[in-house]
């Protein structure tokens, strides 16, 4: 072979690898890549899930409609009680207040409901309890740690979220003027003389003399749902 016609096909041999080499750099370069740290690639990208052991309900709905401060109803008629959450009645002081702090919260957005698995089968008035989170806020945390709302102390010992910080159950029920009748909660003493349907709390206990009558059967039980 003539020397120039050797060195014409080297030349475009040359052409033909450089060229094949810009192509896998750029086809490379465009790839995603996984970021590296301390030299081990990252865990597979799986998130936990939602409700971690869930043996109750683990579902998301969209919250069409907000009872109290404590108790929403979620697409398909689905009533939620958000569970250790004690917020006052709609009529008592603050019941307003609670009311519209949940309203804002959730109404209208997509909750993730995530039962109480010590209280699945809902409560006697055929609520679901659970723990809600709207837009992913923990309603049932920010309405207590807001003030809006009490821990419910008498369910700590029974519910799945007994030992979450946000449920307030590791503190003792705030002091105040409570009669010592109502060992578990905090009623104050007589007058007004209060009725079951003048208070939040259900299923306590209570102690002689009982001065609001609240166990009218005598089982040491107040308020029985």
């Amino acid at each position: 072979m003539p020397i120039a016609a050797a060195v014409k096909l080297t030349v475009r041999a040359t052409i033909l690898v450089a060229v094949l080499l810009a192509a896998s750099f750029a086809v490379w370069a465009i790839q995603p890549r996984q970021h590296v740290e301390n030299g081990n690639p990252p865990p597979p990208g799986t998130q936990p899930p939602p409700c971690p052991n869930s043996v109750g309900l683990c579902i998301e709905r969209t919250v069409t409609r907000v009872l109290d401060g404590d108790t929403v109803e979620v697409d398909g008629g689905l009533r939620i009680r958000l569970v250790l959450v004690d917020a006052p009645e709609t009529y008592e002081a603050g019941g307003s207040e609670a009311t519209a702090y949940l309203t804002d919260l959730c109404l209208g957005k997509r909750a993730l409901i995530d039962e109480d698995d010590g209280q699945v089968g809902g409560d006697a008035y055929g609520r679901t309890l659970a723990a809600v989170h709207c837009g992913g806020t923990n309603a049932n945390a920010a309405l207590i740690s807001s003030g809006r709302a009490g821990t419910y102390f008498q369910y700590c010992s029974v519910s799945e979220f007994g030992d979450d910080a946000w449920s307030g159950c590791s503190s003792p029920p705030p002091p105040g003027n409570c009669d010592p009748a109502y060992p578990d909660v905090c009623i104050p003493p007589p007058p007004p003389d209060l009725d079951c349907g003048g208070i939040s709390y259900r299923n306590f206990r209570v102690l002689s003399p009982d001065p609001h009558h609240f166990d009218g059967d005598g089982d040491g039980i107040g308020c029985e749902a």
